[in-house]
């Protein structure tokens, strides 16, 4: 229990309550009552129900609810229902989430404001079927009111029975690794077919990285991983290409992330090896992280050879290259394109 709480202590729950209206109706029997066997258009009917507006209008609300999402998982992971953010972060994002919100509202009153007039175009889209739409069709402070931006935020403290609580918690790691895995999917195309890395997708491994250091204290193999890519990042030339070791290191390391249970052995093994058991790689969190922009300082012999693994079924030949105890950012962009290791893929 005690490390439940020492985490509990440090998250804030956000529960996002968004509601939007679908715009659809349950299709009924005297909906098909059509004339010459006419099918109905996909655009009107589908799953067993017809919408009785163009979803068109709609979408400003659905991207505002995925931004909303997005916001919480830049920063924080899901968990119970909402996201688990750090207690350091939760008043900036509750920030983000009033700018979210006051949008959702302007755009509320712009689609009431047109609704009726809306409704009008969406049936002279489709006059064979403007019974069956009018027959369905809602009042605008009817459908105004199933329209809603909402967001809590809770602080969580463990019940003297908190059931199974502890195991939700010591499943966070994993979660956030699951995430991370979704998030890497944008590396794909960056390394593929291709000999140099294109500056634009270090802002995927810089949100990854960010993510990942302030969710570092729920989760000990978490760290290393940051480590790894702040080492990277922090080697890499201010302007020049990415190019050579880098860039094949780079596509090591982007192999890495999109792999959840890689990431996890990957951490678990860092932690093994600097003398800490697999109870405090899962549970235990470890002390408090450096700044997101501090380089790492950490020797990565065992990060190059299991990286270096990846690639031995395919039977290319790795060239060893001496690492150096500990790196450095470059100071010049001289010594940024001399890496302290390199993988050759």
């Amino acid at each position: 229990m005690h490390n439940t709480e020492t985490i509990t202590d440090r998250i804030v729950l956000v529960m996002l309550g968004i509601s939007i209206w679908s715009g659809r109706k349950k299709l009924k029997p005297e909906d098909l009552n059509l004339l010459d066997g006419e099918i109905p258009p996909e655009e009107l009917v589908s799953l067993g129900s017809k919408r009785v507006c163009d979803p068109e209008p709609l979408k400003p609300f659905h991207r505002l609810k995925q931004s909303a999402e997005r916001a919480c998982l830049r920063v924080g992971t899901r968990f119970l229902g909402g996201f688990a953010v750090p207690k350091a972060h939760a008043e900036d994002l509750a920030t983000q989430l009033d700018v979210l919100r006051a949008e959702f509202d302007a755009e509320t009153q712009t689609f009431l404001a047109g609704y009726d007039r809306a409704l009008e175009d969406w049936i002279a889209k489709l006059p064979a079927f403007e019974a069956a739409i009018r027959r369905a069709v809602e009042p605008a402070q009817v459908v105004g009111g199933r329209l809603r931006f909402g967001y809590q935020l809770v602080q969580i403290k463990p019940a003297e029975q908190p059931g199974t609580l502890t195991e939700e918690v010591q499943q966070l790691g994993n979660g956030i690794f699951a995430e991370v895995e979704q998030m890497a999917r944008d590396l794909e195309g960056s390394f593929a077919g291709k000999d140099r890395l294109h500056r634009r997708a270090l802002g995927t491994f810089n949100r990854i990285r960010d993510k990942l250091a302030c969710l570092s204290f729920v989760d000990g193999r978490i760290q290393p991983v940051v480590d790894s890519i702040e080492d990277w990042l922090g080697r890499l030339p201010l302007t020049a290409p990415i190019t050579g070791a880098l860039f094949n290191e780079g596509m090591g390391l982007a192999l890495l992330l999109s792999d959840a249970e890689r990431m996890a052995q990957h951490g678990a093994g860092q932690l093994a090896q600097a003398g800490h058991s697999e109870e405090d790689a899962c549970a235990a969190p470890p002390p408090p992280t450096a700044p997101v922009d501090a380089p790492a300082q950490m020797p990565l012999a065992a990060f190059e050879a299991e990286l270096a693994s990846l690639f031995e079924d395919a039977g290319d030949v790795a060239q060893e290259v001496s690492p150096s105890p500990t790196t450095e950012a470059p100071t010049t962009e001289a010594d940024a394109v001399k890496p302290s290791q390199s993988f050759f893929f």
